[in-house]
């Protein structure tokens, strides 16, 4: 497990080194693709059954709310504690209203496909839950302390 771990780092660490971007951002970057890959499965899922595509946006937001509190708390944010889990959960529900009214909107400029609508969503409404998240929630400093430097392989 270490031995993943330590890849999983190394490959963050790369990714900083190549586009210059944050290791924070890079962290939000992967561990938000795997937050969007379980959120949008879900989504898809329930269109595909028949629920109303407003219902469809909040099931799958509350179901990923939790996971997501955890990943972005412990890995990205490096700072997870429970009292902040009712600002999280108000992010989440901007997120969700903000989704929906993309929704909205896109069907009224004739994109009605829900899926294509919901995909060309994901990324304006992952980047605007980055800022929430960084502002209102995991916006605490961490202590020089804290902050280690990423694994690397000794080949820099």
């Amino acid at each position: 497990m270490k031995k993943l771990k330590d890849l999983f780092y190394w490959g963050i660490h790369l990714g900083v080194k190549i586009t210059g971007l944050s290791e924070q951002f890079i962290l939000f970057l992967v561990m938000g693709g795997v937050n969007t890959l379980f959120y949008y499965s879900l989504y898809s899922l329930l269109i595909y059954i028949g629920v109303f595509y407003a219902a469809a946006v909040v099931i799958a937001t509350v179901c990923g709310v939790l996971f997501n509190f955890q990943t972005f708390g412990r890995v990205v944010f490096k700072n997870f504690q429970l009292r902040l889990l009712g600002r999280f959960i108000g992010v989440y529900v901007v997120l969700c209203l903000a989704n929906i009214a993309g929704l909205r909107l896109l069907e009224l400029v004739g994109l009605v496909n829900k899926y294509i609508a919901g995909a060309v969503l994901t990324l304006p409404v992952a980047l605007l839950g980055y800022v929430l998240n960084r502002t209102f929630v995991f916006s605490r400093k961490v202590p020089e302390s804290e902050n280690q430097p990423l694994p690397t392989d000794g080949r820099d």
